[in-house]
């Protein structure tokens, strides 16, 4: 939930679901955001599960969370006619895709530069490593040991810590496959990470340092 508290008397003045409601109503009032102070609560305590949607990635997806869900918005009215499921292929509940869909667009919509992105990339990074520890929980090792497969990902977790979800994929895509981490799995962890990276890389034209071997 946010909360819009005027500059000048400290009192609340809006209150809204998300960063998009906020913004309609200040544009209805022909009011300026400037003259407010906004402070968020944080009602949901656990991380972001949603995975697919229509049969799309868009775990912490930036692109679909503010624009594609805001213009298209999935209603309790026709919910049942999309397929909505969470990181373990299970179904998500209208409640629950409600309350990612407004948590969501108010973490991503005051991403501030690259600091802002990367430190919104470690925030995933770690909410995902708690889903992974989810799924070993639920599966039945039999041929693999939960050990083995810690140090078989234990650089990816380390990089997937960090928000560097870009190197953590190219090092997933070099790891044996085994019983645990099937091609179909493996793939649903990349597509996760592609999904949620909101870091703009550095282009040819804007690189501010270049490495390269001593000569």
């Amino acid at each position: 939930m946010l909360y819009a508290i005027g500059k000048e008397d400290r009192k609340i003045h809006y209150t809204c679901p998300n960063k998009q409601n906020l913004d309609i109503m200040l544009a209805n009032s022909h009011d300026n955001i400037a003259n407010y102070t906004i402070l968020q609560e944080f009602d949901m305590k656990y991380v972001s599960r949603i995975t697919y949607v229509d049969g799309k990635c868009v775990y912490n997806n930036k692109e679909y969370w503010t624009k594609t869900a805001v213009e298209n918005p999935l209603t309790l009215e026709n919910y049942s006619e999309h397929e909505v499921l969470d990181f373990m292929g299970l179904p998500v509940t209208y409640d629950r895709y409600i309350d990612e869909f407004n948590n969501n667009i108010n973490r991503l919509s005051v991403l501030d530069g690259i600091a802002g992105e990367v430190e919104y990339n470690i925030e995933i990074g770690n909410e995902f490593i708690s889903l992974f520890r989810e799924e070993c929980v639920k599966t039945d090792f039999i041929s693999i040991t939960p050990l083995e497969i810690a140090q078989k990902l234990s650089s990816v977790i380390g990089l997937v810590q960090t928000g560097s979800f870009r190197e953590a994929k190219q090092v997933l895509q070099t790891i044996e496959n085994d019983q645990f981490l099937t091609p179909e799995r493996v793939q649903k962890f990349i597509d996760m990470m592609d999904s949620a990276d909101v870091i703009e890389y550095a282009t040819k034209e804007d690189f501010f340092y270049t490495a390269q071997d001593n000569v």
